[in-house]
């Protein structure tokens, strides 16, 4: 199967394979670079507020065929825009908050000035660009693009940028949903609040079909298979975050939450490899399919 498959007839199934958070660290770079020359990774979404730019387009220049998004951030690191610009968005010590449940906090309470979102978002995007970086497609850190404020945001710099893809569609409930219940209660709110911005938006509200929703941080064969077969006629994507362990004195992820490794596995199963040729199903980039 080929990472450049090119566009195929709206009755086949498309499958973007996107791997969120490149250039979050070294190990997570290395081990989505590893799932898509090893594995079926076709894309990735690199933070928008990554540290290391210069390190990161080094890495990607190496995989020309992967696709690449930006993972609009709103949580966790520190803003592209000066502080002083986008003041509601940021903790006391001028960082983004920690956790999206913090910015998602903030929202409920009128606090997160809407102007200043879309204000950083386009920043992280401008600032991608003007590194050499083609981008064909945005979603969001910590899925903060359901919320409508952000959603809206998300359009308008999509728009600005003449960017095709927003991840905007959320999974169908898959069995995962009832046998890990909090995991399945957390998509049905996302499915909620997806549906909810997507009424909201306008023209480029639209992507492919995406799943891993439940499964984000622990997508193993058995999962990923699960989607497979559920997978129907036209675009789908897949959201997986695969790794590689910190190597000696590199900073190790703080979230036990992510499998990385064991997801890392999975997405260079030959098991899945063939389950995916027996459905014929076609590996795409985001930009392959507009």
């Amino acid at each position: 199967m080929r990472h450049d498959a090119p566009v195929v007839s709206a009755g086949e199934i498309r499958l973007v394979v996107n791997a969120d958070d490149f250039g979050m660290s070294a190990a997570i770079s290395r081990g989505i670079l590893r799932a898509h020359h090893a594995g079926i990774v076709t894309s990735t979404s690199l933070m928008g507020n990554v540290a290391d730019l210069d390190g990161a387009k080094a890495a990607l220049a190496g995989a020309p065929n992967l696709g690449v998004g930006v993972h609009l951030a709103l949580c966790g690191g520190r803003p592209v825009s000066p502080p002083d610009s986008v003041r509601s968005l940021l903790a006391p010590d001028g960082a983004f908050p920690a956790r999206g449940q913090e910015f998602i906090a903030a929202w409920m309470k009128g606090r997160v000035v809407p102007a200043e979102v879309e204000r950083e978002l386009d920043a992280q995007v401008t600032r991608i660009r003007d590194a050499g970086i083609a981008v064909d497609h945005l979603d969001t850190h910590h899925h903060l693009g359901f919320l409508p404020v952000v959603g809206r945001a998300v359009e308008a710099v999509a728009r600005r940028h003449d960017i095709e893809g927003i991840r905007s569609a959320v999974e169908r409930p898959t069995l995962a949903w009832v046998t890990d219940p909090r995991r399945g209660l957390e998509a049905g709110v996302l499915t909620f609040s997806a549906w909810l911005t997507r009424r909201q938006l306008g023209a480029r509200r639209h992507g492919p079909q995406s799943w891993g929703y439940v499964e984000a941080g622990h997508l193993d064969e058995i999962r990923i298979l699960e989607i497979v077969g559920r997978l129907g006629p036209g675009p789908h994507e897949l959201i997986c975050h695969p790794g590689e362990a910190a190597a000696e004195g590199e900073r190790a992820e703080a979230s036990a939450r992510y499998q990385r490794t064991a997801e890392l596995a999975s997405l260079t199963s030959a098991k899945v490899r063939r389950a995916l040729e027996r459905r014929t199903v076609s590996l795409c980039r985001w930009g392959d399919l507009f």
